[in-house]
This record gives C-alpha cells, sequence and structure tokens, in this order.
C-alpha cells in the first residue's frame, strides 16, 4: 500500500487501496475511514475532486456516465462532464458551488454524448491536511424526469396560453370570495379594461349594481347548503363595462376543488348583444310590417282587441279608421315598386305624425291601412283627424325628380255604437271605405249603421 502522497506524472493521484470491484480509491478515502460501501451504494452520482481532477466515481456515478472502467474518468477535470455554458461557473472555483445548499442545475454529458439534466451539490472535505489542496466531493441528482415534466408543462401551459388568447369567449378565473385571479384577452376587451386594473378586482365590478346582490345570495346559498344553481348551467345576466356601459353576456361557470377545502372558479361568458338584437329584430318583423315598420294584421288585432277593453273600463268611445290609398296602383304602373314603396314609408309616417303616441297606425294590406283613436270623444274629434289625414297624404310626395300624388278614401266606425266586437267594427269601417270609393274618392264617411 502506497503512503498516498506521490502524484504519477502530476496528474493521476496515488491510491491507498482499491474496492472489491478493482476500482483504485484516493489516499486520503483510506485515512479518513470512508464507508465505500454506503458511496456505492447511493442513488446519486458522488465524485472526489482535488485540483478539479476526479479521483473518485461511485458505482451510480460509473453507471450516469456510461463509463466502462475507472480509466475513463480517473483524473479527467471535471468540468469535462458539465456543457460549456458552466464552464464560467467552475472557472470561480468549486468553494463557490460549495456555498450554495440547494445545489445548481445544470447539463451534464455522458460518454456516449447523452445529456444529463442534474442537480449537483458540492461540500469542501476536511481530509486534505493544513498543507494540502482541498478536497469536494461532487454529488449530482439525476433530475431529468422532473425536467422534462416541467418542460412539458411549460409548453402545455404555453399552448393553453394561445389558445386563451385566441378564443374568443371571455374567460376569468376567481377565488371563493370572487377575486379575479387571471383573466384572458377576450374578456379584457368584452369589459374593456387592462389585466393590470382586473386582477384582484372583485368579479362583481362586472356586473350591474342592482344584481350583485343575487349573485351574493346564490354564492352564499352553495357555500351553505351545496345549492348549485350557479354552477355548472348556462344563464344569461347583464354585464357592466369599465364605461359603466352595459351589456347581455351568457355564462357557465365551472368549480375547481384544488384540495385541502379550497376552490376557485372559472366563468367562460359570451357578449350575446348580436344574438339578442337578431332576435329583438325576428320578433318585430313577426309583428311588424318590413316595409314601413308599422304593426302588421296580427299585432292589429291584439291592439285593437286590448283597445276595446281598455275603452269598457273606461266607459269612453273609440273610432276605428279604415284607410285605402287612392291612385296608387297608377303610381306603382308608372313608376315601378321601388317608387311605390318609396310612397308607402312616406304615407306611413305622414300618417304617425298625425296621431298620439297612445293611437295605433297598422299596415294591413298592400294599400290599406287602419288607424285606432283611443279615448276619442266626440265624433267631431274623430273627422277632424281623418281631414288633417286626407290633407297630409294628398301633399305630392317627392321620389328622386317625380313628384307623386294620392289621395285617401277613409272610412270610420264608432265603438261601442256601431259595433260590439273587433271583426264587426273593422267590418263597419271597412264598408264606410267603401261608400266613400263609390262617392268619388278622397274623403271620408262614418258608418252609417249598426253591423252587429
Amino acid at each position: 500500500m502506497t503512503d498516498g502522497t506521490d502524484m504519477n506524472d502530476g496528474q493521476t493521484p496515488a491510491v491507498s487501496q482499491q474496492n472489491p470491484d478493482g476500482r483504485a480509491l484516493p489516499e486520503f478515502m483510506g485515512r479518513a475511514g470512508f464507508e465505500r460501501e454506503l458511496l456505492d451504494n447511493s442513488s446519486n452520482l458522488i465524485c472526489f475532486c482535488r485540483c478539479g481532477t476526479i479521483e473518485y466515481v461511485n458505482t451510480r456515478g460509473m453507471r450516469i456516465l456510461r463509463a466502462k472502467n475507472t480509466d475513463n474518468l480517473i483524473g479527467r477535470p471535471v468540468i469535462d462532464l458539465f456543457d460549456q455554458d458552466a464552464s464560467h461557473l467552475f472557472a470561480k472555483g468549486l468553494d463557490k458551488f460549495a456555498r450554495n445548499d440547494e445545489g445548481t442545475l445544470l447539463k451534464l454529458q455522458s460518454l456516449d454524448g447523452t445529456w444529463i439534466d442534474v442537480n449537483m451539490r458540492v461540500f469542501q472535505l476536511d481530509c486534505g491536511g493544513a498543507q494540502g489542496d482541498p478536497v469536494y466531493m461532487i454529488e449530482c441528482n439525476d433530475v431529468s424526469r422532473y425536467v422534462k415534466a416541467f418542460e412539458q408543462t411549460l409548453h402545455h401551459e404555453a399552448r393553453m396560453a394561445r389558445i386563451l388568447e385566441t378564443i374568443t369567449e371571455g374567460i376569468i378565473t376567481i377565488d371563493e370570495i370572487g377575486t379575479i385571479e387571471d383573466i384572458n384577452p377576450a374578456a379584457l376587451k368584452m369589459f374593456g379594461i387592462s389585466k393590470q386594473s382586473a386582477v384582484g378586482q372583485n368579479i362583481k365590478v362586472f356586473m350591474k349594481a342592482d344584481e350583485r346582490a343575487n349573485v351574493d345570495d346564490a354564492v352564499a346559498r352553495h357555500f351553505t347548503t351545496g345549492e348549485a344553481n350557479v354552477i355548472g348551467g348556462l344563464c344569461e345576466a347583464e354585464a357592466a363595462r369599465a364605461d359603466g356601459t352595459t351589456f347581455p353576456v351568457e355564462i357557465t361557470i365551472s368549480e375547481i376543488d384544488e384540495g385541502d377545502g379550497r376552490r376557485k372558479y372559472i366563468g367562460v361568458m359570451r357578449d350575446i348583444t348580436v344574438r339578442k338584437q337578431q332576435l329583438k329584430q325576428i320578433e318585430f318583423l313577426a309583428h311588424h310590417d318590413a316595409l314601413t315598420g308599422l304593426p302588421n294584421r296580427h299585432l292589429f288585432d291584439d291592439r285593437l282587441n286590448q283597445a276595446l277593453i281598455v275603452t269598457d273600463r273606461r266607459k269612453s268611445r273609440l273610432a276605428l279608421m279604415f284607410i285605402d290609398l287612392d291612385k296608387f296602383k297608377s303610381i306603382n304602373d308608372k313608376f315601378g315598386h321601388e317608387v311605390g314603396d318609396i310612397v308607402l314609408k312616406s304615407v306611413a309616417t305622414r300618417l304617425l305624425n298625425r296621431v298620439r303616441a297612445s293611437d295605433t297606425v297598422a299596415r294591413v294590406g298592400g294599400d290599406e291601412f287602419v288607424v285606432i283613436l283611443d279615448d276619442v270623444g266626440e265624433n267631431e274629434n274623430a273627422a277632424q283627424i281623418a281631414q288633417e289625414m286626407i290633407d297630409t297624404l294628398t301633399a305630392p310626395i317627392e321620389v328622386g325628380r317625380e313628384k307623386c300624388e294620392v289621395g285617401a278614401s277613409i272610412g270610420i266606425a264608432m265603438y261601442p255604437e256601431d259595433a260590439d266586437t273587433a271583426s264587426i267594427l273593422l267590418a263597419c269601417a271597412d264598408e264606410a271605405m267603401y261608400r266613400v270609393k263609390a262617392m268619388g274618392r278622397n274623403g271620408f264617411e262614418f258608418s252609417m249603421r249598426p253591423i252587429k
């Protein structure tokens, strides 16, 4: 056995004894009585270095580095095992690493060229003697699996972030008390707010003031009774933008159990302003004339029935006018339907200008209109309004360079004198209108006889 003080050719350390497998041990290990079996049974790579040169590598280290024998490693600079990015760290000396208890994440290269992610910790050993060079133990824990899993997680999160950036629905994550923890770009745009301003605020800032109490009640019931009316289902609400304007949204809320009794909630919301406008337009067209915007026959029938009920309750009188345009067919024949449509819209506007907001003007046919005059009073009042309508309708209607002239034959029926039902009242007004036609057009007449 050597005394361990000589270094062969100044590079390879002298050894004091050997492991059972024949691997040489540095002389200081023999003096210190190291438990070689403990080192070789370690699940981490362990090596000893002096002056930056490897003097010992344990069994696990040999396997990690794919070394066939100790000659592949003993005497090599330890820096050769790490990537070039770590060279500037090693240049500062191993004692710099020894001051970091948590270790340093580095890339280690095995002898077959495979790169391995390791967490390296360095310990300075007190076994070199007062005059000798310091000895360092390097321990490397293979963390490749964790690094790979972490990188996959980052990749997944980056992918999800890209999806959230492109998705059109607003997505907001809140904690149990409603504090906003995250919000995607679509939601920021939807509410007209920056992420810095939104995160940390309560979700109620995005709700109308009169709906905030309802949300508090629903959340309280959910926590105390488990009632989940607001969780999982689809609901509609009025949301509030940062500038105070409101808009309709469709919301789905999901609950995430994070363990330890902690929960988070993810709200996915969609601005349904356009949908609401479309539905409103569909409903409007179902009850109104597409050309003039006036109530159609269906809505007129409903309005008339309601008006008769109110008239009976008030014990008042109601006038129903049936208006048929004179000379309109000749305008269509001469100038075409486009000009005819413009004339009809102008007629509708002029009729609306001659009645009150409580009255109804409806289009029930091609050139036929009806007017409900609520609480009209005496017959003279209905006659005055009829004459004003004739006067305004006979004024020329300018369409481009053309001047179109129409007239109006108006029949008037009074409720309750002329009829006791809506259909008979309409028949009375229609009969009176045809008498005007027979008498020369462009005038008005009251119903001559009750049709009961």
